[in-house]
């Protein structure tokens, strides 16, 4: 069963990685700063992992 904690996970993840610019990211530090960067920190292990494979699925391809 995935709980609330998860849903948040997966919704900040795939908005800060796939669907966010840099205007919205801006946008949304400014707006709500200890939320963006409670979160930031939370999952950062995961952000560097998805930036890291994304770096090198554009090298080899």
């Amino acid at each position: 069963m995935i709980n609330e904690k998860d849903i948040e996970k997966q919704n900040f993840i795939n908005w800060y990685c796939i669907y966010a610019t840099a205007d919205d990211l801006e946008k949304a530090k400014r707006i709500n700063r200890p939320a963006m960067d409670r979160l930031i920190n939370e999952y950062s292990y995961e952000i560097e992992r998805i930036n890291i494979s994304r770096d090198l699925h554009e090298k080899l391809l």
